[in-house]
Protein backbone atom coordinates (compact mmCIF):
# COMPACT_ATOMS: atom_id res chain seq x y z
CA UNK A 1 0.00 0.00 0.00
CA UNK A 2 1.28 3.44 -0.83
CA UNK A 3 2.07 5.83 1.98
CA UNK A 4 0.90 9.43 1.74
CA UNK A 5 3.70 11.74 2.75
CA UNK A 6 3.37 15.38 3.80
CA UNK A 7 4.10 16.77 0.33
CA UNK A 8 1.51 14.59 -1.36
CA UNK A 9 -1.07 15.53 1.25
CA UNK A 10 -0.42 19.25 0.73
CA UNK A 11 -1.56 19.00 -2.87
CA UNK A 12 -4.16 16.25 -2.38
CA UNK A 13 -6.10 17.67 0.58
CA UNK A 14 -7.31 20.86 -1.16
CA UNK A 15 -8.56 18.76 -4.06
CA UNK A 16 -10.59 16.60 -1.69
CA UNK A 17 -12.01 19.71 -0.02
CA UNK A 18 -13.08 21.13 -3.37
CA UNK A 19 -14.72 17.86 -4.45
CA UNK A 20 -16.55 17.59 -1.12
CA UNK A 21 -17.73 21.20 -1.38
CA UNK A 22 -19.05 20.60 -4.90
CA UNK A 23 -20.97 17.49 -3.80
CA UNK A 24 -22.47 19.25 -0.76
CA UNK A 25 -23.26 22.32 -2.86
CA UNK A 26 -25.06 20.17 -5.41
CA UNK A 27 -27.30 18.63 -2.75
CA UNK A 28 -28.05 22.06 -1.24
CA UNK A 29 -28.88 23.49 -4.66
CA UNK A 30 -31.20 20.58 -5.53
CA UNK A 31 -33.09 20.97 -2.24
CA UNK A 32 -33.37 24.74 -2.83
CA UNK A 33 -34.64 24.25 -6.39
CA UNK A 34 -37.24 21.71 -5.24
CA UNK A 35 -38.50 24.23 -2.69
CA UNK A 36 -38.69 27.03 -5.28
CA UNK A 37 -40.43 24.78 -7.81
CA UNK A 38 -43.00 23.77 -5.19
CA UNK A 39 -43.66 27.44 -4.38
CA UNK A 40 -44.10 28.26 -8.06
CA UNK A 41 -46.46 25.33 -8.51
CA UNK A 42 -48.52 26.49 -5.52
CA UNK A 43 -48.73 30.01 -6.97
CA UNK A 44 -49.73 28.64 -10.38
CA UNK A 45 -52.44 26.52 -8.78
CA UNK A 46 -54.15 29.51 -7.16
Amino acid sequence: MTDIDKYTLVSFAPSLVIVAAMIIGTFVAVRFLKKVIAQDAAKAGE
